[in-house]
């Protein structure tokens, strides 16, 4: 039996947000183009190194960076300059959105799902047409350094969709010399998204927990108006067979007056049939 992924993996990114309405990319949702901020600059040295590197490897061509990429084709030529160009606009938006625990293009949100950032977006935040992009990514997988998987999910059992999880592998920050700075904050990021997962599963279970409560309550509380409609349902029951006693017992007497001949049996006879018990 396949085992479902968890929902913090990048695995059940492909399913994240499939029930909500289709969200919008790039400029479509009305943000900026989406670049290596100096932020992320400055609190992960390494995203901006390995722009800054490829960038310099675009420009010069020296052969100090990314050699696998320069070695793709079987005839040994090396690779054309439009591609270096192509990887130097994509590599910015693409770092800006890389989750250095998993190495996914993609976030964790507020409960602990994974978010996958879509091809659509690159192209759009780094100016190239979503072909180049998939070109660029295409000859990125030949070198080793990325690899993508593509899911086919039929979407509210109504059409069909597909999604694209982008993973960087560590081979490309090696080869630009960065596979000791990689290791180094893959750790940190490792123990920041652990501590943000067990914060999320203690507000899910918190959350479940006053759920239980509240249905617990809720249901006391039903039970609790139950039990007094029927107190007040018997008392006014008990109140109308002794108000219904009162009257057998007058009629009762009535009988018997009028009729001083009938016997007991038969004036209890004559009330039951003109007041029958409740």
């Amino acid at each position: 039996m396949r085992l479902k992924p968890s929902p913090s993996s990048p695995d059940a990114g492909a399913y994240a947000g499939l029930s909500a309405a289709p969200a919008l990319a790039g400029h479509a949702a009305g943000r900026r183009p989406r670049a290596l901020s100096e932020k992320q600059r400055k609190q992960f040295n390494l995203l901006g190194m390995a722009a800054d590197r490829v960038s310099e490897e675009a420009r010069d061509r020296g052969r100090r960076w990314l050699r696998r990429l320069d070695t793709i084709h079987a005839s040994g030529c090396r690779s054309k300059q439009q591609r270096w160009t192509a990887l130097a606009a994509l590599v910015s938006p693409m770092l800006a959105r890389l989750d250095l625990a998993t190495l996914c293009l993609g976030w964790l949100d507020e409960n602990g799902a994974f978010r996958l950032n879509r091809q659509r977006g690159l192209a759009e935040d780094s100016g190239l047409s979503e072909c180049r992009v998939s070109r660029t990514l295409t000859a990125l997988e030949a070198a080793g350094y990325v690899r993508r998987r593509t899911r086919r999910i039929f979407k509210n059992g109504q059409h069909w969709v597909t999604r694209v999880t982008i993973h960087v592998r560590p081979r490309f920050f090696i080869d630009l010399g960065l596979g000791h700075m990689l290791a180094e904050v893959r750790t940190r990021k490792k123990a920041q998204r652990e501590a943000q997962l067990r914060d999320v599963r203690v507000r899910q279970q918190q959350a479940a927990l006053n759920e239980l409560a509240d249905r617990s309550a809720r249901k006391h509380s039903h039970r609790q108006a139950q039990a007094a409609r029927r107190v007040k349902e018997e008392k006014r029951n008990k109140a109308q067979a002794q108000e219904r006693e009162r009257q057998r017992g007058a009629l009762f007497q009535q009988l018997a007056g009028d009729n001083p001949g009938l016997s007991r049996e038969q004036l209890v006879a004559l009330v039951d049939k003109h007041l029958p018990r409740l």
